[in-house]
């Protein structure tokens, strides 16, 4: 059993003044997770990482929907960057979870699939839970933290997977909403909508589903992705991309849904059906070997064989489920892909809400339990 690593954030005040305490009080993890971020840059797409960012920025918008929608959680990036001595482009572009993988791709004219993540939700018994592997590259490991943010003037409280320096990857809040996330490159982009690690927050300044859903109908969304969603009522799941927001059914007699890293009900996929078409005339043998790397539909049977089985979704069984190495969904140190950070288990319960958290894959770390009493 691997030793439990996940330290854990308090922050309070002002959005300026919690990321000033983020920075400040983590300034040597955020200085190496950075330095890391840099290298990752150059090795991928061969450029400097100042390049890097500068093209970035140039050549996408997502400030004027940040300003719109979330001001007060870039207010809390500026505090990182003040915090920890780092500059804003860096620390802006390290929010950009999903944004930086699709613009990197762009770089390189050679679009593959970035698979990580594999998430669940149920219904059931009178009760609300939602899980996920939380997968991510190799140099994330090490910088994972679960933040407890307190919004000021408000009894709104969340608990947020993160890594040093980041705003979210997912999490919960204390009214019981909670949001899982997974990749979905496939899906259209969006290089003037919201980033995900915005959305992810501000969906837990949210008190329930409904405002979760009025918030995710009304924004442009930058990143393809796909959002597990639930409040002690109800779960429901979301594929979102630049032009479109659609829902994945839940089964009718489980009331349950599993999701991976390809879209399932939303058809937004033109940029990425063109280049596969196109590589498919021009690189057939590149194709193929995407092919042969591609794990999410081998995941997604997994979850679909493992979630819909009979025995009660709980605590319990969402363990063992993203634990799976038959696919695998539980992902561990192997070669350059992608590792199991963290898993989120989350019970939406209105009187009592817990999250039950891993620092690492399931099969081999010990969870631990968070509650907000």
């Amino acid at each position: 059993m691997a030793l439990y690593k996940m330290r854990t954030l308090d922050l309070h005040g002002s959005p300026r003044e919690r990321g000033r305490q983020h920075g400040e009080e983590l300034r040597e993890e955020i200085g190496r997770h950075l330095d890391l971020y840099r290298e990752n840059i150059q090795l991928d797409t061969g450029l400097d990482a100042q390049t890097f960012f500068d093209r970035m920025y140039a050549d996408t918008d997502f400030m004027p929907a940040i300003e719109k929608y979330t001001p007060d959680l870039l207010e809390e990036v500026r505090g990182i960057s003040e915090g920890s001595g780092r500059n804003f482009d860096e620390t802006l572009a390290r929010q950009l979870s999903d944004e930086d993988p699709w613009f990197r791709q762009i770089v390189k004219f050679g679009r593959d699939v970035p698979e990580h993540c594999s998430s669940l939700g149920t219904r059931e018994g009178g009760r609300s839970l939602i899980a996920q592997n939380m997968d991510s590259p190799l140099y994330y490991d090490g910088f994972q933290m679960l933040l407890r943010v307190h919004e000021p003037d408000s009894d709104l409280e969340s608990l947020v997977l993160t890594v040093a320096g980041k705003l979210s990857l997912a999490g919960m809040n204390n009214y019981g909403v909670g949001i899982c996330c997974n990749t979905v490159l496939q899906l259209d982009f969006n290089p003037r909508g919201l980033p995900e690690d915005f959305i992810v927050r501000k969906t837990l300044q949210q008190k329930n589903l409904a405002d979760v859903l009025a918030f995710m109908k009304s924004i442009p969304h930058a990143s393809g992705q796909n959002y597990v969603l639930g409040d002690p009522n109800n779960v429901t799941d979301l594929e979102c991309s630049a032009h479109k927001v659609t829902e994945v059914p839940l089964l009718p007699n489980s009331q349950r849904v599993c999701h991976t890293n390809h879209p399932v009900t939303n058809d937004d996929t033109k940029t990425w059906s063109d280049l596969w078409q196109r590589g498919e005339r021009e690189a057939p043998q590149m194709i193929e070997q995407m092919k042969s790397r591609m794990t999410t539909f081998n995941r997604y049977a997994a979850l679909e064989r493992d979630v819909h089985a009979a025995p009660p979704l709980d605590v319990k069984r969402a363990a063992e489920i993203l634990s799976d190495h038959t696919a695998p969904v539980c992902l561990h140190h192997i070669g350059k892909g992608n590792y199991t950070l963290a898993c989120l288990i989350m019970e939406l319960d209105e009187q009592n809400p817990k999250l039950h958290i891993t620092g690492g894959p399931p099969c081999s770390t010990p969870f631990r339990t968070y509650t907000f009493n």
